[in-house]
C-alpha cells in the first residue's frame, strides 16, 4: 500500500530528532504546521543585540550599575527555550556593569512542578553557568514571604532569595498557555516562585473562568484578551518591582527566531503581538483520526492531546498523542494525581478526556506516559501497531488531521468560532 510520510520533531532536549510517521496515500491528510518555522532562526549577535538594545528599559548593565545583588528566574524543562546561548551574555553584562560574581544567582521558576537535578540545570543554562553559580529549586511549601495583595485581593508570596536582590531578571519563552493565552512574562514570577497558597489561589480563578465560559481546559490558548490572570501577574511585577525580561520565540526544533527583552509588562506586549502570529494554525474539524505532537512541552503532553481532540467528529474518532519524553510527563503538586483516586488540590478527573475521544492512542518509545496524560489510553512504542490499530476502523477517505507540535500551536479563533461545537 502507498504512504504518506510525515516528519514530527521529537526529544525535546534528549537528541532531538524527528520521529517519523505514515499514513495511507488514499486518506485526506491535512497536516498544520507551525508559522514559526518559516521564519529565519536569530543569529547569536542578533540575540545579544536585542538584548543590549531594549526599547523599553535601561540596558543590563546600566540597570547593575545602580545594584548590588542579581538574581535571575528562568523558565524549566516543561518550555524549549534554550537558556545556555542566553544566560552568558546576561551575566557578561551584570560583570560589566559592576554587580560581583559572588553577587549572582539563578531560581529555577518550578511553580508548582517537580524539583530540578544538577543535569536539569546544565541542559537549560549550560555546564559554565552552574559551574560558577549557584542554581536553586524554587519550594512553594517554604521560604517565600508575603509582598502585598493583586488588585483582586489575592495575597502574594514569593520566593525569599527572589526578594533579597535589588536587580531581578526573569529570562524565558512565549507560547500558547491553556489559561493566560500565552504564557512567558510576568507568569515567571506568578506562579513561577510564588507560594503554594498564591499557586492555588490564581489556578482556581482560572479553572472556575474556563467551566465558568464553557470552553474546556485549553479554551484560552491564544486568547489572552479573555485571560483572568493577566491583570494579577501585572500587579505581581509592580509590587515585587521585576526589573527586566527576556521572552524567546522559539520554532519547533526550539531555535529562537524571535525576542523580546526590556521591561516586563511592555516586552511581553510586543512578544504576545509576535506570537499570535507565529504559533496561530487551521482549524479543522470532522476529522475521524486526529495525531497530535506533542514536543516543546513534551512533558505537559496534555495539552497537545486536549487541543487535538477538538478535531475529532462529535460522533467520536481516534486520538493519537505522540509523546517521547524520558522523564514522562510534568510531576505538578496542584494538578497531578498522587494515588489511585486522589492527587493535589486541583487534580485533574479522568473526564477531562472530551468524550468524542472514541479510543486515546499514545506512541511513545518510552511507556508509562499514559499515567501523566491519559491513563486509559492504550500505549504503543510501535508505529505500525498503532497504524494497525487506526486502520482497524478507518478506511479509505479517512479525514486525518495532523498538528505539528499541539503545544506551541493555537487553533484559529475565527475557524473555531465558526463551527458549532
Amino acid at each position: 500500500m502507498k504512504m504518506n510520510v510525515i516528519e514530527l520533531p521529537q526529544n525535546s532536549w534528549y537528541g532531538e530528532e524527528q520521529a517519523h510517521i505514515s499514513l495511507p496515500a488514499d486518506w485526506d491528510i491535512r497536516v498544520n504546521d507551525i508559522p514559526a518555522d518559516s521564519l529565519n532562526k536569530m543569529t547569536e549577535e542578533e540575540i545579544q543585540e536585542k538584548i543590549s538594545c531594549p526599547n523599553s528599559s535601561g540596558n543590563l548593565r546600566e540597570l547593575a550599575a545602580k545594584r548590588n545583588k542579581a538574581v535571575i528566574i528562568f523558565d524549566d524543562l516543561s518550555r524549549p527555550t534554550r537558556l545556555d546561548r542566553i544566560a552568558p551574555f546576561v551575566v557578561e553584562q551584570l560583570l560589566a556593569g559592576g554587580i560581583k560574581e559572588e553577587q549572582i544567582s539563578f531560581i529555577a521558576a518550578l511553580g508548582a512542578h517537580g524539583a530540578h537535578t544538577r543535569l536539569d540545570f546544565a541542559k537549560k543554562l549550560g555546564e559554565e553557568i552552574i559551574s560558577r553559580f549557584p542554581v536553586y529549586n524554587h519550594n512553594p511549601y517554604e521560604n517565600c514571604l508575603y509582598v502585598g495583595k493583586t488588585r483582586s485581593g489575592f495575597p502574594l508570596y514569593f520566593n525569599r532569595e527572589f526578594l533579597s536582590a535589588d536587580l531581578k531578571i526573569a529570562m524565558g519563552c512565549i507560547l500558547p498557555h491553556a489559561f493566560n493565552g500565552f504564557g512567558g512574562g510576568g507568569k515567571l514570577l506568578l506562579p513561577g516562585i510564588a507560594a503554594m497558597e498564591t499557586i492555588q489561589t490564581i489556578h482556581t480563578q482560572a479553572v472556575d473562568d474556563l467551566k465558568n465560559r464553557g470552553v474546556g481546559f485549553v479554551g484560552n490558548m491564544g486568547l489572552n484578551e479573555n485571560s483572568r490572570m493577566q491583570e494579577e501577574i501585572d500587579d505581581a511585577i509592580k509590587i515585587t518591582k521585576l526589573d527586566f525580561l527576556i521572552n524567546v520565540l522559539p520554532n519547533s526544533s526550539r531555535e529562537a527566531v524571535a525576542l523580546v527583552a526590556g521591561d516586563p509588562i511592555i516586552a511581553y506586549q510586543e512578544g504576545v503581538g509576535i506570537a499570535k502570529n507565529i504559533y496561530i494554525t487551521d482549524y479543522h474539524h470532522n476529522a475521524d483520526v486526529v495525531i497530535t505532537n506533542a514536543n516543546a512541552k513534551a512533558n505537559e503532553a496534555l495539552i497537545a492531546l486536549l487541543m487535538g481532540a477538538k478535531s475529532l467528529k462529535k460522533t467520536g474518532g481516534d486520538l493519537v498523542t505522540v509523546v517521547n519524553c524520558p522523564t514522562g510527563q510534568i510531576i505538578h503538586y496542584l494538578f497531578g494525581r498522587f494515588g489511585e483516586n486522589y492527587g493535589g488540590k486541583l487534580c485533574l478527573s479522568d473526564d477531562i478526556i472530551p468524550e468524542r475521544v472514541k479510543r486515546s492512542i499514545i506512541y511513545s518509545r518510552y511507556p508509562g506516559q499514559c499515567y501523566g496524560l491519559d491513563r486509559r489510553a492504550v500505549e504503543s512504542t510501535s508505529w505500525a501497531d498503532v497504524l494497525n490499530m487506526l486502520q482497524q476502523e478507518n478506511g479509505k477517505g479517512t479525514k486525518a488531521v495532523i498538528y505539528l507540535d499541539g503545544t506551541m500551536q493555537y487553533l484559529d479563533p475565527s475557524q473555531v468560532a465558526a463551527v458549532p461545537d
